[in-house]
């Protein structure tokens, strides 16, 4: 926490705290680049009120007193004076005692002696394969392969379940790759509709539809870098002949527009099912598939790789503790055993979260099993079993307890909903897109279960 502050300070225009309410307390801009305003105007005034751009977006620094965590090189398009400046901002909560007493955000100013700065400063490749945490054999001679491979073009393929790290694993390629000193962006093709998807992935031309603008798309915008497309496996089929000539070609068309436009982008693409039952199954061109799997690099889960549970687990303990200024000094051994027998569906994210947990609830001291979230405390949690067994612990039909029909179907679904829930940090829309669901019926169905 403190190496990544200070590495950050570095290249830093402007330095802001604020106090729980957003009113703020300490001001520093080193360059006189973002706001044209003495200091004695600006101390004890609004944040909100001094950029009242944010009336449309909401302030790094808010989200991450509101997370309780830090937010890192968020992109933000900032109107000031007339002027439309771009800055890439890191908040950091002030917790005090369990208490968010205010929020500190370091801004930089993307002009261009400062982009000049950050390439080469590398700011947007936020992690590197020194980053990554593991002291399993063999996934450090998997990461020492792919390591080499990261300073080619050639596409990556990156599979493994859910939370195991794949966007750590995007940064890092490209932080070794010669495409370093230009962007990285990153889209998840989950998490926007796919009437959207083709005007985000290569732009628009203005009057294509109505209220169309001319803009240019993630393609463009990372024109010499690296483009990150997570979840790939939820791309509509209709756009993966796009993707695929995109690649291929090197060029795009945006959308409504018949002329080609160059580009030099590699694609970095990761999915959390099997594509090769999506190509099977038709849901997945087989081409793409065999141009993005050009080199494939799989993520092991978590639960093969028990000796990394307590690493990483004392790693977030570090930084929680950091960030919201506890000092629990470590795990008894009862939550070690728990540790090592939980099947971690969740994988790296489900660990940092049950971390995040303990602190929240823990001022200092060793972390006991009372100190977990309820449900690592349940015995069918934790027991890990083989074959059978081990199936059915995993399966929400074990655990029901109903006589009848309609009572049985009710608590698989109360599970079901809870288990997702619970995986997408209580996001209603990531939660009911995993589902498969509209948001006013998980809505309804979270009130119904009392969820």
């Amino acid at each position: 926490m403190k190496n990544a502050l200070k590495h950050r300070m570095q290249n830093v225009n402007v330095l802001v705290i604020v106090d729980a309410e957003g009113r703020v307390m300490y001001y520093e801009d080193y360059n006189d680049t973002i706001i044209s305003k003495s200091i004695d105007s600006i101390v004890g005034r609004s944040l909100l009120e001094l950029y009242p751009y944010f009336e449309e977006q909401e302030p790094t620094v808010f989200k991450a007193m509101k997370a309780r965590r830090a937010i890192l090189n968020e992109y933000q398009l900032l109107t000031i004076d007339g002027r439309v400046k771009k800055a890439l901002n890191s908040a950091f909560p002030l917790i005090s005692n369990g208490k968010v007493i205010g929020g500190l955000v370091v801004s930089i100013e993307l002009d261009d002696k400062i982009e000049d700065r950050r390439k080469k400063k590398n700011l947007l490749s936020r992690y590197s394969f020194d980053d990554i945490i593991t002291e399993d054999e063999a996934f450090n001679q998997a990461l020492s392969r792919l390591k080499k491979i990261a300073g080619n073009d050639s596409s990556i393929l990156i599979t493994g379940e859910t939370g195991t790290g794949k966007e750590l694993i995007a940064h890092a390629v490209h932080d070794a790759s010669r495409r370093r000193e230009k962007p990285l962006f990153i889209q998840n093709c989950a998490s926007i509709p796919a009437t959207l998807m083709e005007s985000i992935l290569f732009g628009t031309v203005k009057g294509s539809f109505t209220g169309a603008m001319d803009k240019e798309g993630i393609f463009e915008a990372a024109d010499g870098g690296t483009i990150f497309l997570d979840e790939i496996n939820s791309m509509p089929l209709e756009l993966q002949g796009k993707i695929l000539r995109a690649i291929e070609n090197k060029t795009i068309n945006r959308v409504g527009e018949n002329q080609p436009r160059d580009i030099d982008v590699r694609v970095i693409a990761a999915a959390n099912e099997s594509l090769e039952d999506k190509v099977r199954a038709g849901q997945f061109r087989e081409d793409l598939y065999y141009r993005l799997n050009t080199i494939e690099f799989r993520i092991p889960p978590l639960r093969e790789r028990k000796g990394d549970i307590l690493v990483l687990a004392e790693y977030y303990l570090e930084y929680y503790n950091a960030v919201m200024d506890k000092q629990v000094t470590g795990f008894d051994q009862e939550v070690k055993d728990i540790f090592a027998a939980n099947r971690w569906r969740g994988n790296v994210r489900e660990l940092k979260n049950v971390v995040e947990y303990i602190v929240n609830v823990k001022d200092s001291g060793i972390a006991a099993a009372c100190d977990l979230p309820e449900y690592m405390n349940r015995q069918e949690e934790r027991k890990e079993g083989t074959g059978r067994d081990a199936e059915a612990l995993s399966d929400p039909i074990s655990r029901v307890t109903g006589d009848t029909l309609p009572e049985k179907l009710a608590e698989i679904e109360r599970s079901l909903i809870e288990e997702a829930f619970r995986s997408c940090r209580y996001n209603v829309s990531r939660t009911a897109q995993k589902l498969g669901i509209p948001k006013q019926t998980l809505y309804y169905k979270l009130k119904k279960y009392e969820i």
